[in-house]
């Protein structure tokens, strides 16, 4: 199954985050409350078997994530090049 995956996270090494097997995409930030540091609006294409596997995977490479969402797509879904280039 594809879906398409967005989630919050700092992005910072230093939080544990680790480099990706997929490609990803920034597509917003915001404020964290209680830090001088900025949260990541995260994107990404995710082959897997389901909706848990997604998570599992990106829990992995990002332990801070806050999921947004997670949408089944067809096998041959891309997102849109204009957006996402």
């Amino acid at each position: 199954m594809r879906y398409w995956a967005s989630w919050w996270s700092g992005n910072y090494a230093d939080e544990g985050c680790t480099e990706t097997p997929f490609e990803m995409w920034v597509s917003g930030q915001r404020e964290r409350a209680d830090e001088k540091r900025d949260d990541c609006s995260i994107c990404a294409v995710i082959d897997a078997e389901d909706e848990a596997a997604v998570e599992t995977l990106i829990a992995a490479h990002f332990p801070d994530y806050e999921m947004r969402f997670c949408e089944a797509k067809s096998s041959d879904f891309s997102p849109p090049p204009d957006r996402f280039p």
